[in-house]
């Protein structure tokens, strides 16, 4: 990637491989101020230095879920992998099936999809993740925290990326690290003031994840969080794109396709 293109701040991260494991494409009726369709998405990463990333559809997540997807597979370019969107109905097993996901991102909360966390609503589709080592992805804002641990407990195999936990959510999310081993957070939203040094020092760096919740949030305050951070070199790199390859089965070293 060109240093031209990327902001003069943020030269250091253009080294880095990142990957964002928290970011939207397509039109938005919520927001259609600040969506952004393929292109206009790219080039923002590449003005951030961001290589690739976890993208799921707007209109999965607004209106329709099987629509969102045909729509984020139309729009689909080789420094996306595509984080799918499902729930519990037989039909969304089998597009996941026929597709072989690597990411499925659950929008549980009244005001999108409207369908229970618990284990009896999705228990079948929570196997299917777990069997096939597919990271499940849901945002803090549909899923309470008793909620996420029951899911933790019954599938603990199944690897689990909650997104947009708030600056203020460390006293429940330091205790559900330390019970469960395959709970994973992103970093957009976890930006209060020497947070991300403090979580190292207890827990390292493998359990954090970059996100920036593009294009609703600018990538530069969580890449800020993390070029800054008093943390060795190795830990920002892991946390900028290292933890999510590997959760993706993606080998590090692996380019995914510019332009």
């Amino acid at each position: 990637m060109s240093l031209s293109v990327i902001e003069p701040a943020l030269h250091e991260v253009a080294e880095w491989n990142v990957m964002d494991g928290n970011v939207r494409v397509g039109r938005s009726g919520l927001h259609p101020q600040l969506a952004l369709e393929k292109d206009a998405l790219l080039a923002e990463m590449d003005r951030f230095g961001i290589g690739s990333a976890a993208v799921t559809h707007f209109v999965a997540e607004e209106y329709d879920i099987s629509q969102g997807n045909a729509a984020l597979q139309r729009d689909l370019h080789p420094r996306f992998v595509p984080a799918w969107a499902a729930s519990p109905e037989p039909e969304h097993l089998e597009f996941l099936a026929a597709h072989k996901p690597q990411a499925v991102r659950l929008f549980f909360g009244v005001s999108r999809h409207n369908f229970s966390s618990a284990p009896w609503c999705c228990g079948a589709l929570y196997d299917y993740l777990q069997q096939n080592s597919v990271l499940l992805m849901a945002s803090r804002e549909d899923i309470e925290w008793n909620a996420l641990a029951e899911v933790l407990q019954a599938f603990p195999r199944l690897n689990v990326l909650v997104l947009d936990i708030g600056y203020r959510a460390d006293r429940y999310l330091f205790e559900l690290l330390r019970k469960f081993s395959n709970l994973y957070f992103d970093t957009s939203t976890y930006v209060a003031h020497r947070q991300l040094e403090a979580f190292v020092d207890q827990f390292g760096p493998d359990r954090a994840i970059y996100g920036s919740r593009l294009p609703l949030y600018t990538p530069g305050t969580a890449l800020g969080v993390i070029a800054s951070a008093r943390i060795r070199d190795g830990a920002k790199l892991a946390i900028a794109g290292g933890n999510l390859r590997r959760l993706l089965r993606i080998p590090e070293g692996v380019q995914r396709g510019r332009g």
